[in-house]
């Protein structure tokens, strides 16, 4: 077995854009689907507070669904393959990771301001 260093810890200078998309890849957020884990709320219950869309907050609920963050996907949309069928795992597969740490940490700040 090989062991090498993520591409990305190398490919993103900004230590706070480093930071944002290791924290998201690790799980270490402040979405409900995580919060939810340390309360022991059953995941189907880890809802976004935000619009009763009735789905759970996590990463891809985030990035994809969240109505607060889509104008950060518009203006995303063009590096990144964001479309109304994109998955969290296509996503996640871009070789544009400074563009993907940008936009992980802006969907992150945009659900501070406007939380749910």
């Amino acid at each position: 077995m090989s062991y090498e260093i993520e591409k990305y810890l190398c490919d993103i200078k900004c230590v706070q854009l480093r930071k944002a998309v290791a924290r998201f890849r690790c799980g270490n957020t402040q979405l409900e689907a995580v919060l939810g884990a340390w309360k022991g709320v059953p995941y189907t219950e880890r809802l976004c507070r935000g619009y009763d869309l009735g789905k759970v907050e996590d990463e891809e609920h985030l990035l994809l669904i969240y109505p607060n963050t889509q104008k950060v996907r518009e203006r995303f949309c063009s590096t990144l393959p964001l479309t109304h069928t994109s998955t969290l795992a296509e996503l996640m597969q871009t070789t544009n990771m400074v563009a993907l740490a940008k936009f992980v940490a802006c969907c992150e700040y945009q659900r501070t301001i406007c939380p749910p």
